[in-house]
């Protein structure tokens, strides 16, 4: 796990192959969302008046936006575009490509966090239309829409669970809450 994570941080994307082809790599990419989404829920909850509810809300959003996102993209990408794979391969490779998330940490050094965060952001985005284009065996181009309705998808979910949870949190979450934790 170490060894493909340290590929992908060096943007060696052919490391997605390996990825989609090893079932055991299912396991491993659920880790690594759940401590790239932890870290980033615990940068969100630093400093705020909700820290628990926001944490919480953070940690489902990550979560269940792996998996939705991953379905979605999967189902666009199979019924729409005609593309391959399965949604296991799916979840594989969208749940390594969370890793350059980690830097989200960053962003609750004051000041210049944020370039951090942005960074992992991008890193990541960059890494999720490799692996998708690796996944469903797909053209790049076809891999940027699937990615683009996938993250409609994920944004309306993480409204959603915001709300809920927000409402049980007695927590009024704004859309910029919703969108980037803060």
């Amino acid at each position: 796990m170490i060894e493909r994570v340290t590929r992908l941080i060096k943007l060696d994307f052919s490391v997605f192959k390996d990825i989609e082809s090893d079932p055991q790599a299912t396991v491993e990419a659920a880790i690594i969302v759940a401590a790239t989404t932890f870290l980033s829920a615990i940068a969100s909850a630093t400093g705020g008046e909700h820290a628990f509810g926001t944490f919480v809300i953070s940690m489902i959003n990550g979560l269940v936006g792996w998996v939705v996102w991953s379905a979605v993209t999967y189902f666009i990408g199979k019924t729409v575009f005609s593309g391959g794979g399965t949604l296991e391969q799916m979840l594989r490779v969208i749940g390594y490509a969370n890793a350059p998330r980690i830097l989200g940490i960053l962003t609750v050094i004051p000041c210049i966090g944020w370039l951090g965060g942005l960074a992992g952001l991008l890193i990541s985005l960059v890494a999720s239309i490799m692996a998708i284009k690796e996944a469903l065996d797909i053209e790049l181009g076809t891999a940027i829409a699937v990615i683009i309705v996938g993250a409609i998808a994920m944004a309306i979910v993480s409204a959603i669970v915001g709300i809920v949870v927000g409402s049980v949190f007695g927590i009024s979450v704004g859309m910029t809450q919703l969108l980037f934790g803060r």
